[in-house]
């Protein structure tokens, strides 16, 4: 049976969008993830062979959607 890992990574969302050319507004912040743009941020997890599984918007009682969820999973490798 497959094993799983996941991961939970915010990502600063503007004006509803989530923009693959600006630089990485991912929380908590990672090694050098401020020099990368999210596009290349979302392409290192993929060669790391996390899977993006699930999308939610976040609402820190503003009314307006601040920050998306990505939940990402891995198989566990034994």
């Amino acid at each position: 049976m497959t094993k799983w890992e996941y991961k939970i990574v915010n990502v600063r969302s503007e004006n509803y969008r989530l923009d693959p050319g600006a630089r990485s507004g991912v929380w908590p912040p990672q090694a050098q993830a401020a020099d990368r743009t999210t596009a290349q941020f979302l392409n290192d997890l993929g060669q790391e062979g996390w899977e993006l599984v699930g999308l939610s918007s976040v609402n820190f009682k503003t009314g307006a959607t601040d920050n998306l969820a990505l939940i990402f999973k891995r198989p566990i490798q034994d």
